[in-house]
């Protein structure tokens, strides 16, 4: 289904004349913001007009009005913006309905496995718990949200690794690579190889790699346009290889039932969009 932006391109014939400018401008105002996204230190007015295909005139009416409205900043001397103070706080509050909407899902997995689950999104610094569900079992697995967890040798991260290309993934990437335990891997190139080679249908594995005697498994989670989500279930590592093949199979329900429910939903906010309704369990 075509998105509100894309049926008003489309129909500007037939709307009046002051109605399309307005929704030009609206559209254009989102051009902007896009450039901007994942820019922390922000971009000139002209890599800006560069991205966007605007005129550089154009662009730097756009910043002064959205500057207005907090939704961009600038910085006075410099030629440039960056996204302001509000639309972080509009981002802050999209997350929430996110964690919010999976919620009653990481519960039911919770429930269904016995063990600890983790919602995880990928920042500019790295993947982020941003909602866990813990395990009621006294041996047990647990972090905390707002933890911070290395990109390359935890089951989240491997999953966000496994949506990017080898070129976004290597800017997430910090050399060296530390090594938690003797099990981390610790070569860019071996790690790179994850975000060229693995499927949306595969897991992502974690043994030991982070935590001596902790395991987990993780699968990526397509429920919002641009931004990155994993889900995944953490244990100690006596309970992970015997019970593998039930974890994989009530993980993939998991993300299949969110993933189809987004779809219904239309929450990716993806133009004609759908993710892959997986109905076999891949390794």
């Amino acid at each position: 289904m075509a998105s509100n932006v894309l049926d008003w391109r489309n129909a500007e014939a037939e709307e009046p004349k002051g109605q399309r400018n307005e929704m030009r401008m609206i559209a254009r105002a989102a051009d902007v913001l896009r450039a901007l996204a994942d820019q922390p230190n922000g971009r000139s007015l002209g890599q800006i007009a560069k991205t966007t295909g605007l005129a550089r005139s154009t662009v730097q009416r756009i910043i002064g009005a959205l500057e207005v409205e907090g939704l961009v900043s600038t910085q006075a001397g410099h030629s440039g913006a960056k996204l302001g103070i509000e639309f972080v706080r509009l981002a802050a509050s999209a997350i929430a309905d996110v964690r919010l909407q999976l919620r009653p899902h990481l519960e039911r997995l919770a429930t269904a496995t016995g063990e600890t689950v983790d919602l995880t999104r990928l920042t500019e610094n790295g993947p982020v718990v941003v909602e866990q569900i813990s395990s009621n079992q006294t041996l047990r697995v647990s972090s905390f949200v707002g933890r911070a967890l290395p990109l390359h040798c935890t089951a989240a991260g491997k999953a966000h690794l496994m949506t990017l290309t080898a070129i976004s993934a290597k800017t997430f990437l910090q050399k060296p690579l530390h090594a938690h335990t003797q099990q981390s891997m610790t070569s860019i190139k071996d790690v790179l190889a994850l975000a060229k080679t693995q499927s949306p249908f595969a897991f992502a594995y974690e043994r030991e790699e982070f935590h001596i005697g902790v395991s987990a498994i993780a699968v990526p989670l397509n429920v919002m346009q641009r931004e990155n989500y994993a889900l995944a279930l953490s244990m100690p590592s006596q309970r992970f290889e015997d019970r593998l093949q039930v974890l994989r199979d009530t993980l993939r329900h998991c993300q299949d039932t969110i993933e189809r429910e987004a779809r219904q939903s239309n929450y990716t906010g993806t133009p004609g969009a759908s993710c892959p309704v997986r109905s076999t369990y891949s390794v």
